[in-house]
Order: structure tokens, then C-alpha cells, then sequence
């Protein structure tokens, strides 16, 4: 009865060590991807670019967040790198 608990208990353990392993690497592997700006439609560009011009990046990339379904941290990326292509300011 002793063993059947502690190989239960350690294939509890294997179990949990390798859902863990899988959701970190997949949400914190550390790299940002992004779709560029430049490829955008048209429209879309205008409008950050637009924004970009008012100084307004928080609002340039809350527009390409909604041109692409990108997290925060993907759209900051991408619209920072197109200002900084444009050779506006860096971050």
C-alpha cells in the first residue's frame, strides 16, 4: 500500500513538473514577435501615423493592437521600431 502511494504521489509530481515546463515555454520564452508596421494596409498605417505625428504612442499602438489582435507588448514593439525606422525619437 506504502509503494502505490508514493509512486502516485510521483507521477503526481512528473505530471505538474511537465504542465509547468509546457506553459513556460510557451508564454515566457522572453522574445517579442511582431507583424512590421510596413505591413499593414494602408489605412492602418495612416492612422498611426497619424498618431505617431501627435506624439500619441500609446494611441498608436492601442490602433495596431486593433489592426492585428497583438498583446501590448508586441504592439508597443512594433509601433517603437516603425518610429524609430522613420527615425523619430527611440523609446
Amino acid at each position: 500500500m506504502f509503494l502505490l502511494k508514493l509512486l502516485l504521489l510521483a507521477a503526481v509530481v512528473v505530471a505538474v513538473w511537465y504542465v509547468v515546463r509546457a506553459v513556460r515555454s510557451t508564454s515566457a520564452s522572453g522574445e517579442v514577435s511582431f507583424a512590421p508596421v510596413e505591413t499593414l494596409p494602408a489605412e492602418a498605417r495612416q492612422v498611426i501615423d497619424a498618431a505617431l505625428a501627435r506624439g500619441e504612442t500609446l494611441a498608436a499602438a492601442r490602433h495596431y493592437r486593433a489592426a492585428t489582435g497583438a498583446g501590448l507588448a508586441q504592439s508597443r514593439a512594433a509601433v517603437e521600431t516603425y518610429r524609430w525606422k522613420q527615425g523619430g525619437p527611440a523609446a
